[in-house]
């Protein structure tokens, strides 16, 4: 019979080099310290790796002397994991002793799939880590520290384990993350959302570094109401945005470029989100929205750099434009030092937390607990709920009732959808007499579209979604070309004083914006045309 299965609440942060003695000190030298542990873990996997694509890991650890087999899976909660545990008397693995839970059982699915293509499974890779662990009773929680020091072996190839990762065992998640949200202030913590098994994965495929995230659809059910479409929606956007991040600050540098897109990308997307779903449902406190902003426009401009880069400079060279020096990026823009700055990361670590507890703007001007400057004590908290709720009489139960409702969701998104896409069709209308402003609002309002309409994607019909999605990316991607001619255009026109050879390249992007300009045209008036689809 299988051990009932057990759902993890755990954060986990990349500890940089420079903080490493400090970490060490502070977990083993307080209060609670358990001691230290060597493990070592041999995790299981097809030779094509079917397991850790379907966001499995299996392993066989050695702990002390006893030897645990372990299966996890992620969930639809950006901290939660689920995990199942039993004990081996040898280095033997028995997937049947996971049967019974629900990941179990797709555990056993892959594996027959596997066995009926001649596939069996084998050790893809180990883990030898020494691990220091301390156990915190800080206000409303009980929290278990364990910071790992270590390698990853896959083959000939290995990368350095240095992580901390923070475990509510008991109390309030909320308590949890703000003791996280202390540690991480005090020694410059990365927030970093691959875990062993993943990394283990990539070093087994043959790669040093983490992949480049790009966006994928949000899955729920069609009729999830407007809250938790958007919970699998913010879910997205952040796993696109934090790995994106992580894959930054652990620095690949022929991934650089491709990172910082779609980075930009992930924060851009969970800003429309938040527009969508606007009026719908909670939104962030407007100093959380303030510096993601802040944080797009930093990167941005870090991006523009790229595409002069890689884009405009190459095409100038190849018509044999008279050379330039070299651009001198601003020393602020280098994307992997702006996000490991505590204060960014702090940035993205709220989100989190905003994510993962909620936020109500009647609890904001609550007293905060001792040595936070953000979070309200969990007393206060549930006491003023408890005020609160008596106000909400039948009537208001009634009407959030109503307004939470599957029809009522799709009433609301077919409404936002025409809105917007008139909004879009009447300037593409008069798109020969948009000036440069003008073309820039408009590829925005078609972005944002076309990612409301991701968003959006479980309500619609396929064919129909297909047919629109296709026509917004053709617009958008022409409104793009055309954008980055524009920054190109601004940039050599601010050299032309000092660099004659400049007025080279702005003849050649007048040409080409002229030329762009006219092969946007069509596909933006194909778009006005168009209809979008109706939940």
């Amino acid at each position: 019979m299988a051990e009932p299965e057990h759902s993890e609440f755990e954060l986990k942060f990349s500890v940089p080099a420079e903080a490493r003695a400090l970490v060490f000190a502070e977990v083993t030298g307080g209060a609670g310290f358990q001691g230290r542990q060597s493990l070592t873990a041999m995790y299981l996997d097809t030779p094509d790796g079917r397991l850790a694509a379907a966001g499995l890991a299996w392993r066989l650890r050695r702990e002390s002397r006893r030897w645990v087999q372990t299966l996890k899976a992620g969930s639809s909660s950006p901290l939660q994991r689920f995990e199942h545990e039993v004990q081996r008397p040898a280095a033997t693995p028995d997937a049947t002793l996971h049967a019974g839970t629900p990941v179990g059982d797709r555990l056993l699915a892959l594996l027959r799939q596997a066995q009926g293509d001649g596939l069996q499974p084998e050790v893809r890779f180990r883990t030898e880590v020494r691990r220091s662990k301390r156990v915190i009773r800080t206000r409303g929680a009980v929290v278990e520290l364990a910071f790992d020091e270590g390698r990853i072996v896959a083959g000939d190839l290995q990368r350095r384990v240095l992580e901390l990762e923070f475990e509510c065992l008991s109390g309030s998640h909320a308590a949890m993350l703000d003791l996280a949200r202390r540690w991480q202030r005090r020694f410059g913590l990365l927030l970093d959302p691959h875990s062993k098994s993943e990394r283990g994965s990539l070093l087994a495929d043959g790669h040093l570094h983490p992949a480049v995230r790009k966006a994928a659809t949000p899955r729920y059910p069609a009729r999830s109401s407007a809250g938790q479409a958007f919970a699998a929606v913010l879910d997205e956007c952040l796993d696109q945005v934090l790995r994106n991040t992580a894959g930054l600050c652990d620095g690949a540098p022929e991934q650089r470029v491709e990172h910082v897109h779609q980075l930009r990308v992930g924060l851009r997307r969970l800003r429309s989100a938040l527009r969508t779903f606007r009026a719908w449902v909670q939104p962030p406190p407007p100093a959380l929205q303030a510096g993601l902003c802040g944080l797009f426009t930093e990167l941005g401009r870090a991006r523009d750099g790229d595409v002069m880069d890689s884009g405009v400079a190459t095409a100038l060279a190849a018509v044999g434009a008279p050379p330039l020096p070299p651009r001198q990026p601003a020393a602020h823009s280098e994307p992997g030092a702006l996000l490991r700055a505590p204060a960014l990361q702090g940035l993205l670590l709220d989100l989190l937390i905003w994510r993962t507890t909620g936020y109500d703007p009647q609890l904001a001007a609550l007293p905060k607990a001792p040595g936070s400057a953000d979070t309200p004590r969990l007393a206060d908290v549930t006491q003023a709920l408890s005020v609160l709720a008596p106000h909400a009489g039948p009537s208001a139960a009634s009407a959030a009732r109503r307004e939470s409702a599957p029809d009522s969701h799709r009433r609301r998104a077919r409404r936002r959808l025409r809105a917007w896409h008139q909004h879009i069709a009447q300037q593409a209308r008069a798109f020969e007499t948009l000036d440069e402003p003008s073309l820039h609002a408009l590829r925005k309002r078609i972005k944002r579209q076309r990612y409301a309409v991701e968003f959006l994607a479980p309500l619609l019909p396929r064919r129909a979604l297909a047919r629109y999605l296709k026509l917004l990316a053709r617009a958008q991607e022409r409104m793009g070309e055309l954008n980055d001619l524009f920054v190109a255009r601004a940039h050599y026109q601010a050299r032309v004083a000092d660099e004659p050879a400049a007025w080279f390249a702005l003849g050649w992007l007048a040409a080409r914006i002229a030329e762009c300009g006219a092969a946007s045209r069509p596909a933006v008036l194909a778009l006005a045309e168009a209809q979008p689809p109706r939940p």
